[in-house]
């Protein structure tokens, strides 16, 4: 595998620190966390602008034709800068459920969301659901849907939502319904990491059931790899962040007069933070590669290695943060806790330490 960037990719990754750097700082990302959206939408058609949705369509379906390595680079971005739009849908989700369409209804449900004029959601978990098809209630019949969603990134505000649900036979497919559909309901609230999420209710709401493309379950297990390597991609640069806000903290914090960053004890598990986020640096773009492996054992169990060392990784750098700041670091005021907060979510984000160890240790060892 080449992990070596070209120059596009290159470009790609300095161009989009420099737009999120002018738009992200600690007090504007407040100002966006606490509007009625959750997000700011001039970023979100800034994001469309620079070709980011476009990412991972090819070109005959007015995409650019990227690859992994595109994506692993606009969410490292997003890390470092702790965006709080719904990417990951637009970037990752969306494009891989959308496989599960006809070459025309994907190209017209795409359209939208390249432009940035469609916010993208996925409606898949349901109260009760642990691990993907499990206890699946919610139905589609005579052409409209009826069930319960919940914890939906952004369900209330999104404009096209996918929903996962069975028809009379008991088979898994993907439905689109419309922001506004009769029968819709959506109960918004505020996640832990300053997001926003969603419980939705589909009463006999009209959908489109996507068709004419991959099975709607290898579209779906394509999503959550895509989503999954994203997450470790954007773990990545809050790590890169975190280590740099601690770094400059214990450089300018006195104590016993002079600056706590002179401090070998300090040093060395700075150093050793660093190290672990440069083993996650490999890992993510590995996983990055194998998600679009067509082998989707090869590609789980890749995916699987990647999330495990990703959570050994942040717990040890986000806890180090946290520690070095001191009990500044638990506070709203300073940055280093918002990065610790979204880096604790990513740990559970896509399964858990638990869940992918278990697929490991159940297939007989970690990917090869």
């Amino acid at each position: 595998m080449d992990f070596e960037l070209n120059d596009e990719q290159r470009m790609l990754s300095e161009s989009l620190t420099r737009f999120l750097a002018d738009r992200y700082d600690f007090e504007k990302r407040k100002k966006y966390v606490e509007s009625t959206e959750g997000f700011d939408r001039k970023i979100w058609q800034g994001y469309a602008e620079m070709g980011l949705f476009a990412l991972p369509y090819p070109e005959d379906e007015g995409g650019i034709g990227g690859t992994p390595t595109e994506t692993m680079l606009v969410a490292e971005a997003m890390g470092h800068a702790i965006a709080v739009e719904p990417w990951t849908e637009a970037i990752a989700i969306a494009p891989a459920l959308l496989q599960a369409a006809g070459a025309d209804q994907r190209a017209a449900i795409a359209e939208g969301i390249i432009g940035g004029e469609h916010v993208p959601a996925w409606a898949h978990l349901e109260p009760g659901m642990i691990e993907r098809d499990e206890g699946m209630k919610t139905t589609f019949h005579d052409g409209k849907l009826s069930g319960t969603k919940t914890v939906v990134s952004f369900g209330a505000e999104a404009d096209v939502i996918f929903v996962t649900a069975v028809d009379g036979s008991g088979t898994t497919g993907l439905y689109v319904v419309r922001k506004g559909a009769e029968g819709f309901e959506a109960r918004s609230y505020r996640t832990q990491d300053e997001g926003r999420a969603a419980e939705l209710t589909f009463d006999g709401t009209p959908a489109e059931p996507l068709s004419g493309g991959i099975p709607a379950a290898d579209a779906i297990a394509q999503a959550e790899a895509k989503a999954l390597a994203a997450s470790i991609g954007e773990a990545l640069g809050i790590m890169e962040q975190a280590i740099d806000l601690t770094v400059e903290y214990i450089k300018g914090r006195e104590q016993f007069g002079r600056p706590i960053g002179t401090f070998q004890a300090l040093q060395h598990i700075a150093a050793q933070a660093v190290v672990e986020k440069e083993q996650v640096k490999s890992m993510a773009m590995y996983a990055a590669l194998m998600s679009d492996e067509a082998d989707a054992q090869a590609r789980d169990l890749a995916l699987s290695t990647a999330k495990v060392k990703m959570v050994d990784a942040a717990r040890f750098v986000g806890q180090m943060s946290i520690q070095l700041h001191g009990g500044v670091g638990m506070t709203m005021e300073y940055a280093i806790g918002h990065y610790f907060k979204r880096l604790t979510m990513l740990e559970i984000a896509w399964g858990d330490r638990d869940f992918h160890m278990d697929r490991l240790c159940e297939a007989g060892g970690l990917a090869a």
